[in-house]
């Protein structure tokens, strides 16, 4: 017998599913990427190389040679503005082994670059090549990033324990995404031990969709997912500030209050009960009685 808290974290309006994308290199295939994101208003992060803008090219990496032509610099601030620019480094440089001050000149370079262009402070980061060391991590803290994704698929829809190594769920091409994406948007139990709301990470680039001659395989996920009450459609900063605003929470010993020091309302409840509350910011609210079981 035991009591369980109703303190566990929910997405804004009580929801227990999230879904966010993560599209790399900032390329011309991206239009049309936004295209069908935007007719199923769906939002996604893009991670862009600041030193790389207008650049030309081509792409294979073991399967068809495709155009990877970089959007310029000018035609991305309007293209993105629906969505969320988050840095790529300065150049696409693989940073594992290289000294701090390097890390920091690729890493700071393209986050100044960034918010210039954008207009609003830059923060998020996709680690070329899915690559980081220790040095790298020092890197990123030190220039204020405050997540990172990696190229790591676990299959699972859990909250990062630490937003700089941020694992996705799958790529866009796992054989396993359908899959993954009934399990998700069932109403099924799911558990984890810190909250029962489900998170769906999937990251790409927009040229493997000519690659692999498949937008049709994106527009069927993104349709699939998309236009559901009870799914939370949101940027990577979007999901690293809430669970943050959340983290941040300050619980009474009893476990019957709690304060909000953030600008952020956080919505919470439990692994078993139907009921939530929200946490207005800077305000303090009484939780839901505790479950008996």
């Amino acid at each position: 017998m035991s009591l369980q808290i109703n303190d566990r974290m929910l997405f804004p309006g009580g929801k227990k599913k999230a879904f966010t994308l993560s599209y790399d290199d900032g390329i011309t295939q991206d239009r049309r990427l936004i295209g069908i994101l935007d007719r199923y208003r769906v939002k996604a992060t893009f991670n862009l190389n600041s030193g790389l803008f207008g650049q030309e090219g081509v792409v294979a990496a073991g399967k068809k040679e495709v155009s990877h032509i970089k959007v310029t610099a000018a035609e991305a601030r309007e293209l993105y503005k629906n969505h969320e620019v988050a840095a790529h480094g300065q150049f696409h440089s693989c940073m594992t082994g290289m000294d701090s001050g390097r890390c920091v000149e690729e890493i700071l370079q393209s986050r100044k670059a960034l918010e210039e262009l954008t207009g609003h402070p830059v923060t998020g980061y996709a680690y070329a090549f899915g690559a980081y060391d220790d040095t790298v991590l020092s890197a990123m803290k030190a220039c204020g990033i405050t997540y990172a994704r990696t190229i790591t698929s676990t299959h699972k829809f859990d909250i990062p324990d630490d937003f700089l190594t941020w694992d996705p769920t799958c790529h866009h091409d796992d054989e396993k995404i359908f899959d993954l994406a009934d399990e998700f948007l069932s109403d099924g139990f799911y558990f984890n031990m810190l909250t029962p709301a489900k998170l769906f990470y999937v990251w790409g680039h927009s040229y493997e969709f000519d690659q692999c001659d498949n937008w049709d395989h994106m527009e069927e996920l993104v349709r699939k997912v998309s236009g559901r009450d009870d799914v939370w459609y949101a940027t990577n900063g979007e999901i690293r500030a809430y669970v943050e605003a959340y983290r941040r929470l300050v619980f009474s010993a009893d476990s019957r209050t709690v304060y909000n020091p953030s600008a952020v309302g956080v919505c919470l409840g439990g692994m078993f009960a139907p009921d939530w509350i929200e946490v207005k910011p800077g305000q303090t609210a009484e939780l839901i009685p505790p479950v008996d079981m």
